[in-house]
């Protein structure tokens, strides 16, 4: 038999036409799922999680809830059954750990089981900014757990009695910090007080899931978490949310083509800040229970418009690069100040070679308050609209929303735009091209020339 070479996948894109009349379902949140495969590690007894996205991300993780010893069954490609009660292993494969930074949140579960957990550096996931787990190992090291680092990789250890409550103030409200410190004090002895945490509607949703479990779990105000620990944690079944990043995605390719579109069963919370920014742009929305439609201005462009990227409830950064090419589509300047990634704008050099008129600057364009004021990170951007967009061959940059955006701009310009190393999309994405397609894009997947 002979080796068969399989070469690599393209997304081609004739761009320039409208996206109009398309109704688009909306996988559950890539997001949510893959927090939620770590907390079943806390328990023996099975978890099954529904509406999971069919992603790359989700495989990783769940390839790793394997690794250790714990059984995944697949049941289908939105379902998946896990059981933790044969996990053996408290050290996390070098692998994975290099593939997605998400296996830091396994040293909670891991260290309730053997009093040890062991994680390699180097962890992976989208390059946008330094992304440091110091917020993680702190607050664990607070709980009790002794952390040290060889350069190569982390272990923790823990007495006897394991992880203890402690109250932890987070220096800046981060996504996984603050979901690792609630899987961790579930089941840490005594109470745990977590302060500027996040409030993000995944982190809401794997709270649902812990307290689902026996976990007690209040939310105070002012992004103040209190969790009791408790002895033991149980199955539950859960369902994954709509992924809202995706949601936006699709929302914001209807809008730049100067379409509409239909996002299927979508919740109005999830996306309500997304919706304010686009209605002052001039586009119209309309939530009913089959979802949350949206249109662009019928015979004239979109305004521009001035956006500060902030923590939830705030407009998300993962909105902001699909969002960029709203920005060079509208009528006039707008404005961009990313205040939670040092280093998340560099893909706009890629929509410039495509004709956008982006300017980039180390200074905070905006009132929010932001972590590097002086600091002279390129964190703010001056788009001057509007602007023809051409197509052109380009490789997608490591940061999956950065390549989303790629993608939209190629739906915009006029000309083909052929895409490659697109299994950084597949990493969160689920059926990317063929709902696009469905939305009215002219758009499909090709073999590279070998």
């Amino acid at each position: 038999m002979h080796n068969r070479r399989v070469s690599e996948q393209l997304i081609e894109i004739r761009g320039g036409s409208k996206l109009s009349g398309g109704r688009v379902s909306i996988a559950g949140s890539s997001n949510q799922v893959t927090k939620c495969i770590i907390a079943a590690l806390l328990t023996d007894q099975p978890v099954l999680i529904k509406g999971a996205p069919d992603v790359n991300e989700r495989a990783i993780v769940e390839e790793m809830f394997s690794a250790i010893g714990g059984k995944v069954e697949v049941l289908d490609e939105h379902t998946t059954r896990l059981c933790a009660k044969d996990v053996a292993r408290f050290e996390i494969p070098a692998e994975i750990c290099l593939r997605n930074r998400i296996a830091i949140l396994a040293a909670g579960p891991l260290l309730h089981r053997f009093r040890r957990a062991k994680l390699y550096s180097g962890l992976g996931g989208d390059k946008i900014g330094k992304r440091p787990v110091d917020f993680h190992l702190k607050g664990l090291s607070e709980m009790g757990a002794e952390v040290t680092f060889d350069g190569n990789c982390y272990e923790l250890t823990v007495g006897p009695a394991g992880l203890h409550g402690a109250h932890i103030v987070l220096p800046f409200p981060s996504v996984m910090a603050t979901e690792n410190l609630l899987i961790a004090a579930s089941l840490a002895r005594g109470r745990t007080i977590i302060e500027n945490a996040a409030i993000e509607p995944e982190i809401l949703e794997l709270v649902k899931m812990l307290q689902k479990m026996g976990a007690d779990i209040m939310i105070n105000s002012h992004r103040t978490y209190v969790i009791q620990g408790v002895e033991r944690l149980h199955g539950c079944e859960l369902r994954c949310m709509p992924d809202r990043n995706q949601a936006v995605s699709f929302a914001v390719a209807a809008l730049a083509t100067g379409g509409d579109v239909l996002i299927d069963r979508l919740r109005h919370d999830s996306v309500y800040s997304f919706l304010n920014f686009i209605q002052r742009m001039g586009a119209e929305f309309r939530v009913n229970s089959e979802g949350v439609f949206v249109r662009a201005p019928q015979g004239k462009r979109l305004r521009s418009s001035h956006i500060e990227v902030e923590v939830h409830p705030g407009f998300m950064t993962d909105w902001q690069q699909p969002f960029m090419v709203l920005f060079t589509q509208a009528s006039g300047m707008s404005v961009l100040h990313e205040t939670i990634f040092e280093d998340r704008l560099g893909y706009t050099n890629l929509l410039n070679q495509m004709g956008a008129n982006i300017t980039l600057f180390s200074s905070c364009l905006g009132e929010a308050a932001c972590r590097f004021k002086l600091k002279n990170h390129i964190h703010s951007a001056v788009i001057q609209g509007s602007t023809p967009l051409h197509g052109g061959n380009f490789a997608l940059p490591t940061d999956i929303r950065a390549g989303m955006c790629l993608v939209v701009a190629g739906l915009v310009a006029e000309g083909i735009t052929q895409l490659s190393n697109i299994q950084e999309l597949r990493r969160k994405y689920d059926s990317l091209v063929p709902k696009l397609r469905d939305m009215g894009a002219d758009i499909r997947l090709i073999d590279a020339p070998t």
